[in-house]
């Protein structure tokens, strides 16, 4: 049975290795044969002699082990080495690192033949093998694909190679996972043979579809969930939300109002969010957008125009910021437009007296206000709305989803009295590719702004390559605050670690005072109070202080128009979305602006080279995914979502295929 547990007398092993396996998570039958390979190596065709190798890729090569020994570094590490001959007599060698066991294990196989599988390094006039696998079995050199297995615990690829061949019996259990007519739709191979081919490949095209099966699978199955909720949502809140009729002369003058001009994308995402608002349904939709392209401006408009084309129905909009700088910048550029359209507005922060809050709370219960502006602080304080029915989560990629359902469960549920459900509109500002946030986002219809105003400039990107570079950073920073630019000056901690040896803000902030003297420069880090947070940002932006030296607090939204330069020191520590966010600090109006990031020990990475290359935000998010694990991109990691072992969350072909064949299923009735 798949649930049986995995033992030393199943797997023929020892107590060791079972607890290995164990707190690798890897408890029963089903986890073993989930574990699939990382990758193969083809020995169904391997070669002879060294000139036939490709320095690109993966070889795998017949080769007699000539001898092999293990000594120690100057760094103290095991080093064994091997040197190995081809037919033709030319010589190789192979090197791994803290690997004695194998030097001993191969003691035995000197002057007899190997199977020797790796990507070669070709350097002092030698091929060189770093690291590769040896097989013992000659057995194996005309026909087989042998899988690679990622390491458990430091238990290597072949010990796993040979525990699956144990539980072979087991995969025929395996019971089909998704709808039949899919199955005939795609002619999909059973589950139980896709698995069976992922560890037991007879050729490439076996490969191929058992990884095309499973890949599906493994999307169908985080889709449906989502979709599944999405329509439960759609259904439980239909004929409960207010369906307001897009008007668009109104629209029209709403927009002659505004300082500035909506780009096309402005208009095709406002008009999606009309739309959306015309249903009987509750709206579901992620707004996403890139740094500075105005999106406040569209959850602006669509809000005036709910309360003004309700006005019979007199409904009630929430705005939610997550940090009172935040939410009284956007309180105070709304207030024109507000008090033009006879619109009833109310800041509620945290730092307001507790008369204050009272009074505001008092207005909102009893319907003596249109729009509040306020911070996800005060969610769960004892705010009472009347009649909301449209409600803007800001930065909303700065709470897990579970926060946000309680979010949008809390203005449902304090509409109780009338039973609305809101239309609800998130925003977030990291820039997620399409592919991974229709996985995060799942039970949400997606909007992108990613064009940018007309007059943008990109900000200049540099990293200093030496110390002789960074002084002259330096010195064109002295020239800009000369001219009343301001700067931001970033580092990656607080306090000095003795575990890790980090520049940090309060050492950068005592070395500007000195090299920036007698220019002001203060100190911003996220172990301050919030009142003290806002007083220094309030400060800055008043141009009060010209250079702040601030750990990452920052990374929320803040309009500094004046500050046209961004330092950041150790960036190499800091990912591109971060590092991006930081970037777009500066460069708020019509001054060029400046970043410069300093790597410790001036090492150029590939991130930091992407960020001198491009300003543009889908390109950088694409990078970021490629360079690490995507839940940890945007800090989503859930027990809700698999790990996927064979799907890849770039593939928007894929998954837009399977969210069509999931819609086709509901409308259907066949799930």
């Amino acid at each position: 049975m798949l649930n049986t547990q995995l033992t030393k007398s199943l797997l023929h092993t020892t107590d060791n290795y079972i607890k290995a396996l164990e707190k690798g998570g890897f408890s029963t039958v089903l986890d073993l044969l989930n574990h699939y390979p990382r990758e193969y190596e083809d020995r169904t065709n391997v070669l002879d002699n060294f000139s036939l190798v490709n320095i690109k890729d993966k070889n795998t090569i017949l080769v007699t082990l000539v001898s092999i020994n293990t000594q120690m570094t100057w760094g103290w590490k095991l080093v064994s080495k091997a040197v190995l001959e081809d037919k033709n007599w030319f010589l190789s060698e192979a090197v791994w690192f803290n690997r004695k066991y194998l030097a001993t294990t191969l003691q035995v196989y000197q002057w007899k033949k190997v199977i020797v599988s790796w990507k070669v390094k070709y350097a002092f006039w030698k091929v060189t093998f770093q690291s590769p696998e040896v097989e013992t079995d000659l057995s194996k050199v005309s026909w087989e694909i042998v899988p690679v297995y990622s390491d458990i615990n430091y238990i290597p690829s072949k010990w796993t190679s040979w525990k699956i061949e144990l539980l072979k019996k087991y995969i025929s259990e395996i019971v089909e996972d998704i709808p039949e007519n899919i199955i005939k739709k795609y002619n999909f191979i059973p589950k139980k043979e896709a698995v069976y081919k992922i560890h037991f490949p007879k050729n490439k095209n076996d490969i191929e579809q058992a990884k095309y099966r499973l890949a599906y699978w493994e999307l169908y199955e985080i889709n449906y969930k989502s979709l599944t909720v999405k329509h439960e949502n759609f259904k439980n809140s239909e004929w409960k939300s207010l369906a307001l009729k897009m008007n668009v002369d109104l629209i029209k003058d709403i927009i002659s109002n505004l300082p500035f001009d909506l780009t096309d994308h402005q208009k095709i995402v406002l008009f999606q969010i009309l739309k959306d608002m015309e249903k009987t349904h509750s709206m579901q939709r992620l707004l996403e957008w890139d740094v500075w392209t105005w999106k406040t401006a569209v959850a602006l408009i669509a809000a005036i125009h709910a309360i003004l084309e309700s006005w019979s129905n007199r409904i009630q909009a929430a705005i939610m910021a997550p940090t009172e700088i935040l939410a009284r910048q956007h309180f105070e550029w709304m207030q024109e437009l507000f008090m033009k359209y006879n619109i009833s507005s109310h800041l509620l922060v945290g730092s307001l007296s507790k008369k204050q809050k009272d009074s505001v709370k008092t207005d909102i219960r009893h319907w003596n206000i249109d729009i509040v502006i306020w911070t996800h602080a005060l969610v769960q304080e004892d705010v009472l709305f009347h009649r909301l029915w449209f409600v803007v989560v800001d930065e909303q990629h700065r709470f897990w989803v579970k926060q946000r359902e309680v979010l949008e469960k809390y203005v449902s549920w304090h509409n109780s009295e009338t039973a609305l459900s809101p239309h609800v509109l998130n925003m977030t500002a990291t820039p997620i590719p399409r592919t991974l946030a229709l996985t995060l986002y799942w039970d949400q219809d997606l909007s992108i702004i990613s064009q940018y105003p007309k007059g943008r400039k990109d900000i200049y990107t540099k990293v200093a390559k030496n110390d002789n570079q960074r002084n002259e950073i330096e010195l064109f920073v002295r020239s800009q605050l000369e001219q009343w630019r301001q700067v931001f000056w970033i580092s990656p901690l607080v306090e000095e670690s003795e575990k890790i040896d980090l520049a940090n803000a309060i050492h950068t902030y005592e070395n500007l005072i000195e090299i920036f003297h007698p220019f002001r420069v203060w100190l911003l880090h996220g172990k301050m109070k919030p009142k003290e947070k806002d007083e220094v940002m309030r400060e800055f932006s008043e141009n009060k202080i010209q250079v702040l030296s601030s750990t990452s607090v920052v990374e929320v939204w803040v309009n500094i128009p004046n500050a046209t330069i961004m330092c950041i020191e150790w960036a190499e520590r800091f990912w591109l979305s971060q590092l991006h966010q930081f970037r777009w600090r500066v460069g708020r109006w019509a001054h060029q602006s400046y970043c410069y990031l300093f790597p410790t020990n001036w090492n150029q990475t590939d991130r930091l080279k992407a960020m001198e290359s491009t300003n543009n935000w889908f390109e950088l998010a694409e990078i970021d995914l490629e360079l690490r694990w995507p839940w940890e991109v945007y800090w989503v990691r859930q027990s809700w979502v698999p790990d996927l072992k064979v799907a890849d969350l770039r593939d928007l072909e894929l998954i837009s295929q399977i969210r069509e064949d999931i819609e086709e299923l509901f409308e259907k009735n066949i799930i």
